[in-house]
């Protein structure tokens, strides 16, 4: 469980559920104890029950507290903390009821964490407990430690020295994780020789498991580093070579008179160009296995409505929202636009034509969505030619690796609706 502060220095920091005890043999004793472990819990958002004997009742209590802390009254009023006396804790019943004591030390605590409080910080004193009752205590004590161990519980018991027999002491010191005792003006914590034992194999056992998950940690870091850095090596190399492909078709393209042939070639660049694009993407990009949609697709465009030198009468709108798909995926997507932009500018505009063609992409319930559409010509028009269908043919058999829905409308103008998985 989590740790809290004590408030006691010789204690330190302290898991919750820890059941201690304090042996004294004055009032200052109890104050020196319980007044800073009181003023460390109310700063520490907990909710506080102080059950008070003799010799240091709820009036000393509450006087001794209030000049650690000085909105005690206020904080008693809203009710984080109780100051009550033993009776009206202990033995409201006329005399002790372990079971139903330790109901209403969990009812405390559920309740506490309810009203938001980090948890039920305790202290009950035993002053008023007989000699000829402590065997019945102790059974209560040895219930409490069982039944607080994994409660948002903070227990701090009292016990008088003067009061308690050798054979109590001992007792007292079993049922609890372990006991203070003050020596020389100093808290000191006494442990039995077994859970003193076993409290250090397990800080052990810890600094062992500590070392252990860093060094995997480390060693897993070392290979995501190794492992990103081939994947920039990959998509940089794969870049090259499509640029070095990208050359080429550049030269042939100028170098050819037909026109058909021209056409070709510029198809095979707008396809390769959106190849390289989605590399360039991940290459620039922290994530190497997500490409940023929204970005390519605008350099994408771009790209399009330049490589066909349309630009002065031709509008590619985009509008698309941030999201990041999968490089298959985001190829397949790139393919597809190109195709469908590129049908768009050829076809949907003749004759010098001015237009629009609107690029939309968004990502909702981990479904994907892409529309492209142009207030051109339309197929249905007879401006439309058959080599228009024969790029919608294409989109179709990379619609079907997306798994996507395609759907299309015309007049005015045509619109492509695709629908796909996320991931």
């Amino acid at each position: 469980m989590t740790r809290t502060p004590s408030g006691i220095q010789a204690v330190g920091d302290l898991p919750w559920g820890t059941h201690f005890c304090q042996f004294y043999e004055d009032r200052s004793d109890l104050a020196d104890a319980l007044v800073p472990y009181f003023k460390k819990g109310l700063e520490n958002n907990e909710k506080c029950l102080w059950v008070t004997s003799e010799p240091f009742g709820r009036e000393d209590a509450r006087a001794s507290l209030r000049a650690a802390v000085p909105d005690l009254d206020q904080r008693e009023a809203r009710g984080q903390i109780e100051i009550i006396d033993f009776q009206n804790w202990y033995l409201r019943a006329g005399n002790l009821d372990a079971d139903e004591t330790v109901s209403q030390w969990l009812g405390r605590a559920h309740a506490a964490v309810g009203e938001g409080y980090s948890g039920l910080r305790l202290t009950g004193n035993t002053f008023w407990l007989e000699c000829d009752g402590f065997d019945e205590f102790a059974d209560y004590e040895n219930k409490v430690n069982r039944e607080f161990s994994s409660q948002p519980i903070l227990a701090l018991c009292s016990y008088c020295l003067d009061r308690c027999r050798p054979t109590d002491v001992l007792e007292v010191v079993r049922n609890h994780q372990f006991a203070l005792t003050r020596r020389r003006g100093s808290w000191e914590v006494i442990e039995d020789a077994s859970l003193k034992q076993a409290r250090s194999e397990l800080e052990s056992l810890n600094s062992e498991l500590e070392r252990r998950v860093l060094d995997r940690t480390n060693a897993l870091e070392r290979a995501l580093h190794d492992k990103n850095e081939l994947f920039r090596e990959v998509h940089h190399r794969v870049r090259n070579n499509l640029q070095i492909i990208s050359s080429l078709v550049r030269m042939k393209l100028r170098q050819t008179r037909s026109e058909d042939i021209k056409e070709g070639y510029t198809d095979i660049l707008g396809r390769v160009d959106a190849i390289a694009l989605v590399h360039d993407a991940l290459y620039a990009s922290d994530e190497l296995t997500k490409v940023p949609v929204s970005n390519y697709l605008k350099k994408l465009c771009d790209s399009l409505v330049q490589l066909r030198g349309r630009e002065d009468r031709i509008f590619i709108r985009l509008e698309a929202e941030d999201a990041d798909i999968g490089l298959d995926k985001a190829v397949t997507l790139g393919l597809i636009t190109t195709e469908l932009v590129t049908n768009a500018l050829k076809h949907a505009f003749p004759h010098g034509r001015r237009g629009e063609i609107l690029v939309r992409f968004g990502c909702k319930s981990r479904k994907c969505t892409l529309v492209v559409s142009d207030d051109g010509v339309g197929l249905a028009s007879k401006q439309s030619d058959r080599q228009s269908r024969s790029g919608l043919r294409l989109v179709a058999s990379l619609a079907l690796q997306l798994g996507a829905e395609l759907r299309e409308t015309s007049e005015p103008g045509t619109t492509i609706h695709l629908q796909f998985p996320q991931s």
